[in-house]
């Protein structure tokens, strides 16, 4: 099914993979960086990642400069949001002129622009030809091709592996409160470098047993260390253990610690 005359705002119709719609954005076109203005673009955590790289700076550094932190009023979780500059009529901080200048590394939301989606299953136009001129171009395309052209498919193994995390019953049962549970997990899931310290550089790989492959893969690999930062809160905030295992080893040498602490304290 063909999607394409677009003349009102926010089209309800819905679209999947195999249904085409007529796009093509490019600096001729009147209404170019129009889009990346006073909008709110929430960050998936692989979005912090290719940002970072792409400024090369830390993910800490990205964070603490490009994004501030909301939480989820019925669960809890933290997520990050990018900062727009308030001083230039609310840009985006990384549009210039010409475009995006971190485009390789561009949001999630940026490039499924301008559709929106729902888990990935059924798309919709976020905006309508009035607001977007690329629309009205006779380019056409599948969802599918937009996707694949703009690297989506990139995020759908990841989106999956988060998404009993992010989407867990008991987090929607159980909020989260605590303010250091909420760190934890921002660290986690977007602040890679603070993350890689708090396994490397702790008693982390003590406690638990990894297989050395694992641990040689997420020294350096930012994407590894997301697919185990995943892993690490299943277990974290549901005891879903998965390949991290607890060393029994280390739990009995801290318990007779504790317990000859104790002994001399009294």
């Amino acid at each position: 099914m063909k999607f394409g005359d677009k003349t009102t705002e926010n089209d309800a119709q819905l679209m999947t993979w195999d249904d085409t719609f007529c796009f093509r954005c490019h600096p001729g076109i009147d209404c170019f960086n129009s889009c990346c203005k006073d909008v709110t673009i929430f960050l998936d955590p692989l979005d912090v990642i290719r940002l970072r790289k792409a400024l090369n700076i830390s993910s800490t550094d990205f964070i603490e400069t490009y994004t501030h932190r909301v939480l989820s009023q019925k669960s809890g979780l933290p997520a990050v949001v990018l900062k727009m500059d308030k001083d230039n009529d609310k840009k985006c901080p990384f549009v210039a002129e010409k475009g995006c200048t971190v485009y390789e590394g561009r949001p999630y939301s940026c490039r499924l622009y301008p559709l929106d989606t729902e888990q990935g299953v059924e798309y919709s136009f976020i905006v309508g030809e009035d607001t977007c001129h690329g629309l009205k171009d006779s380019t056409e395309l599948t969802v599918e091709d937009w996707r694949r052209d703009q690297g989506l498919r990139d995020y759908d193994d990841i989106d999956h592996n988060l998404k009993d995390v992010m989407h867990a019953d008991e987090l929607w049962e159980d909020k989260i409160a605590d303010p250091r549970m909420q760190d934890m997990i921002l660290m986690a899931l977007y602040d890679v470098d603070r993350f890689r310290e708090f396994v490397f550089d702790s008693s982390f790989l003590q406690k638990f047993r990894i297989d050395d492959d694992i641990i040689d893969k997420i020294r350096n690999d930012d994407v590894a260390m997301l697919y185990f930062a995943a892993q690490w809160l299943r277990f974290a905030l549901f005891g879903k253990k998965g390949f991290l295992k607890i060393d029994k080893d280390f739990l009995e040498k801290k318990k007779h610690e504790v317990l000859s602490k104790g002994k001399k304290e009294k």
